[in-house]
């Protein structure tokens, strides 16, 4: 593969404004890096659907995008899990090739969530982040119910933030751009309106290298 595909796992309505701020902002840094950047939904998730499964995706190149009309990522290096139920129920993982990386948002350790990886012989590294601990995050460790009745977090509320990242996915980017180096922390940081979160996920986010060195 000639590009790198990142995608974002998030739910529906309650969570979307937090894996649409990791893509974008991916996306955006890497332009200024002088390279292609695409960063796009996915319709066939039905993001409508409050606390369903949807999808984010950026793509970076050095290179014209050759397939930037097909709006799936089909072979995923990165995958990010917004929070840590999603960990459980479907192969999220797949299309990825070998050398990839996982990374979620938990208060658990790699060592422990990765026995519910499907297909973690495909990465070279799992990472995990307490992004809700880090940004002090009022969700209380995802009680995902009441936030689907809580019309005030939803997206499209007035009460919704328009900045980039105040919340969970400043410490998401951090991980995300620190293990993989998709594009460079100066490059991203000047976006990100919860620096102080961003900055703490780069030392607190957990490391597990794994077998499978990079395609």
């Amino acid at each position: 593969m000639s590009y790198t595909e990142l995608t974002v796992w998030t739910r529906g309505i309650i969570m979307d404004k937090e894996g649409r701020d990791i893509v974008n902002s991916v996306a955006a840094a890497g332009r200024l890096e002088g390279k292609f950047a695409q960063a796009m939904e996915n319709y066939v998730d039905n993001p409508d659907r409050t606390n369903a499964p949807t999808r984010k995706y950026c793509r970076l190149s050095e290179s014209a995008i050759e397939n930037e009309l097909t709006y799936e990522n089909e072979q995923p290096n990165i995958v990010v899990l917004v929070e840590q139920t999603m960990v459980k129920g479907w192969d999220y993982m797949r299309g990825m090739p070998p050398g990839g990386t996982l990374v979620i948002n938990t208060h658990y350790t790699p060592e422990y969530m990765i026995r519910f990886v499907p297909g973690a012989e495909r990465l070279a590294q799992m990472v995990c982040v307490d992004a809700a601990h880090i940004a002090h995050h009022k969700w209380l460790y995802y009680r995902l119910g009441e936030l689907g009745l809580d019309r005030l977090s939803t997206e499209g509320a007035a009460e919704r933030s328009t900045a980039i990242a105040p919340d969970i996915a400043a410490p998401l980017i951090a991980a995300v751009v620190k293990s993989t180096g998709i594009v460079k922390i100066e490059s991203i940081e000047p976006m990100i309106a919860n620096k102080t979160a961003f900055r703490a996920a780069l030392d607190q986010l957990h490391v597990m290298p794994l077998g499978q060195a990079v395609a």
